[in-house]
């Protein structure tokens, strides 16, 4: 007897080791990729500088108006003795602009739309990774993908810079609007982002709903998570949604739907390159779904928790998914010719490279890098490599 149609399996992707590799990735692929002495010239030390000052400046900015808000309440405070209800507001508007509106990572996000050092960090990563796996198997000189990379590229990304390098002078609105009408990754991103956001908004409003608004707001996560985790993930999900406080759920959706957005965002240096449909570049993602949500989970988290380093931390989160592409797909083909029929090779994942990666076997191996610090106590190999 056929399955109802309603029920789904999860992608074959999917599972809590393939979550915990993703993140095992992100923060190897940190430490690794900082590894590159490229990084610590003064044209990158100048970047990074740039990086935190736009990360204080644009908290300041998200800011502002709830301390602007906070001040003027006080004030209120003092004449109409209402201390608890105003603080609550306030409260109130800080919850609602970090977890519902989400505005700071989406503003981190689009600068990747109007500067091309991010997708510079990107390419510059890759291409330190290649030499080290070239000098580690010198006999492989054709596992490239850096050069490869750059011989099948089709398009830039900065769209608003001229064929010499000299920015286009107009205005911030104009730029907008150009982009957002020429760069179809940049509408796609935009309207990604409207779309959760009115989620946000609908579950944040429900969250006020007494007794009913719990249950629509499960229903709703069942229908989405259906075809994300599985059906019976999803039961799990909406049983466990029932029982958390209202809180607590609306952040666990935002933070869910968040750490997908970021790993797109991240990728889009290298799906810009090799020219993947939509319907390809959904189910290259879905056959690795696991990994990549641990991979932006762990930045998105980051970002979270420490939004005073935000634009910093999403460079490093830039450079490390370099070393991510390495581990979730092939080489690809130095010759434009080559491309589709090497994009329907990569649609679903490598067996033997999934079970290297969930095994962790890109942890245990010498590939040539630096050894983690202490990490010869856990394997006694690295130390006699090092």
């Amino acid at each position: 007897m056929a399955s109802p149609i309603f029920l789904s399996n999860p992608p074959p992707g999917f599972s809590i080791v393939a979550i915990l590799r993703g993140i095992q990735l992100a923060l190897l692929g940190a430490y690794r990729s900082l590894q590159n002495p490229k990084l610590f010239e003064s044209k990158y030390y100048q970047q990074a500088f740039n990086q935190l000052k736009y990360s204080i400046i644009l908290q300041c900015i998200l800011w502002a108006p709830i301390l602007t808000v906070r001040f003027f309440f006080q004030i209120l405070a003092l004449i109409f003795r209402h201390d608890q209800d105003l603080e609550n507001i306030v409260s109130g508007l800080e919850y609602f602009q970090k977890n519902v509106l989400n505005i700071g990572v989406f503003i981190i996000s689009a600068i990747r739309f109007f500067t091309p050092e991010l997708d510079d960090l990107f390419l510059t990563s890759l291409k330190f990774i290649d030499s080290v796996y070239i000098e580690k198997h010198p006999d492989r000189k054709e596992h490239q993908y850096h050069d490869n990379l750059i011989d099948i590229s089709l398009k830039l990304t900065d769209l608003d810079y001229n064929k010499t390098g000299k920015k286009i002078k107009q205005s911030w609105f104009k730029t907008i609007q150009l982009k957002y009408q020429k760069s179809g990754d940049f509408s796609n991103f935009v309207k990604r982002y409207l779309y959760n956001c009115s989620f946000n908004i609908l579950i944040y409003i429900l969250c006020k709903v007494p007794k009913i608004g719990t249950i629509i707001i499960g229903l709703i996560s069942f229908q989405n998570f259906n075809d994300k985790v599985g059906s019976i993930s999803a039961i799990i999900i909406f049983f466990v949604l029932q029982l958390l406080p209202k809180h607590y759920t609306s952040l666990f959706l935002s933070i869910f739907w968040g750490s997908r957005n970021m790993i797109h965002d991240l990728l889009l240096p290298y799906f810009i390159r090799i020219q993947f449909t939509k319907i390809e570049k959904d189910q290259w993602m879905k056959s690795r779904e696991g990994v990549l949500f641990g991979f932006g989970l762990c930045y998105y988290y980051i970002i979270y928790q420490l939004p005073w380093i935000s634009v910093f931390v999403y460079g490093i989160a830039e450079s490390s998914v370099a070393y991510l592409i390495t581990k979730v797909s092939d080489p690809p083909p130095n010759q434009l010719s080559q491309l589709i029929n090497w994009n329907s090779t990569q649609l679903v994942w490598n067996k033997d490279d999934e079970r290297k990666v969930l095994g962790g076997g890109f942890a245990d191996q010498d590939e040539g890098f630096k050894p983690i610090p202490g990490s010869f106590i856990v394997d006694p190999n690295l130390k006699k490599n090092d």
